[in-house]
């Protein structure tokens, strides 16, 4: 069997074949590409409003910690302050069961939401 001779004609459709294939490969590979931008962007706009959620959340705590009654609360629970004209007193309870390990943030544990 004697193989085809490549005429012009042959010649072009081969090269319009070629053309066409790179052209949907850098397509699908665009899509591709396209594809993991989308949802790395959906991801970090997800950490980002996360992130400003906490951000929120730790300046309402800073804001109860600058405010006045936060340092009488914790005058009073530290250092036992009373006011005058009112009487202290102490509740005495069973001791404390064992907990498991708190999780969380220190900031989390210490102001609880």
């Amino acid at each position: 069997m004697r193989p085809l001779p490549l005429t012009r004609t042959r010649l072009a459709v081969i090269a319009c074949v070629a053309v066409a294939l790179y052209f949907v490969y850098t397509a699908a590979i665009g899509a591709y590409r396209t594809q993991q931008l989308n949802e790395s962007r959906r991801e970090a706009e997800a950490e980002v409003r996360e992130l400003e959620a906490q951000k929120a959340y730790l300046e309402a705590v800073r804001a109860y910690v600058a405010s006045d009654a936060y340092v009488e609360q914790e005058a009073r629970r530290r250092l036992g302050y009373v006011r005058e004209g009112e009487i202290p007193f102490v509740v005495i309870s069973p001791p404390a069961e064992q907990q498991e390990q708190p999780t969380g943030t220190w900031w989390e544990r210490l102001f609880p939401r």
